[in-house]
């Protein structure tokens, strides 16, 4: 049974491998051939996303720009400081542009899971450096409408979430939270139609679930964070502690 196993294995590898010499996969970011990368994105590729560090917002992540002298300690942008957001902290991984920007929407829209094993050594090393901070938190995710679900075949916060609660060995809430209003797409609209989107499109499947609990809200993408402060507002309803946001990447 296990010579069966193993000579099965051999066969669909060497088939990989034929088909990959015959027709080779093209990188997600550059669209050439893929050389020293990984499965999805090439080695020059894969160098070329941009992880966000310091100087940055203490609140929301914002990178700092030019705009500002260089931030001292518990520097806060300006939409920070007139305390537009509900949740404690935001932080993202990378910029969304460029390389991560065509990643995200390989993983999300050409129903490519697997993608996110080419983001995961980016968020192991992030985790590994801010550990301490996380300690003592669930993870929960920004969940899709089930129609929306059906359709794409999978939750993409879902899978991120999975992978960030095995990184930090922490628990992982499974469906804690509702989408009850199918909204719109929130690419392409402002800050106002974007709020607007979302109120009143979540609420909390079992309050004792998050009741008291710190949590680690995790979604794919922060642009203006209408969507993630909106869960923030359900949860802290429910009396969830504090409320820290992870996305994947900071528009």
């Amino acid at each position: 049974m296990i010579n069966r196993f193993l000579n099965s294995a051999c066969v669909v590898r060497a088939w990989e491998s034929l088909l990959n010499s015959v027709f080779p996969r093209r990188c997600v970011g550059c669209g050439l051939s893929r050389e020293q990368g990984g499965d999805y994105l090439c080695g020059m590729c894969r160098d070329d996303i941009f992880v966000i560090d310091d100087p940055l917002c203490e609140t929301c992540g914002r990178p700092a720009d030019i705009d500002y002298d260089y931030p001292a300690e518990g520097f806060e942008c300006g939409w920070c400081r007139k305390g537009e957001y509900r949740f404690d902290r935001a932080r993202s991984l990378g910029l969304y542009d460029s390389v991560l920007k065509e990643l995200i929407h390989f993983y999300k829209y050409r129903n490519q899971p697997g993608a996110i094993a080419e983001i995961e050594p980016f968020l192991r090393d992030y985790f590994e450096a801010h550990r301490t901070e996380y300690e003592g938190f669930a993870v929960a995710y920004v969940p899709l409408h089930i129609r929306r679900l059906k359709d794409r075949g999978f939750d993409q916060a879902f899978v991120l979430a999975h992978t960030i609660a095995n990184i930090l060995d922490a628990p992982l809430l499974v469906k804690p939270l509702h989408r009850i209003r199918e909204t719109l797409p929130q690419a392409r609209r402002n800050r106002e139609e974007r709020l607007k989107n979302v109120k009143g499109a979540f609420a909390v499947v079992n309050p004792e679930t998050v009741s008291q609990k710190n949590i680690l809200l995790v979604d794919d993408v922060f642009t203006t964070g209408s969507t993630v402060n909106e869960v923030t507002r359900v949860l802290k309803k429910a009396k969830a502690g504090r409320v820290e946001v992870f996305t994947l990447a900071r528009a």
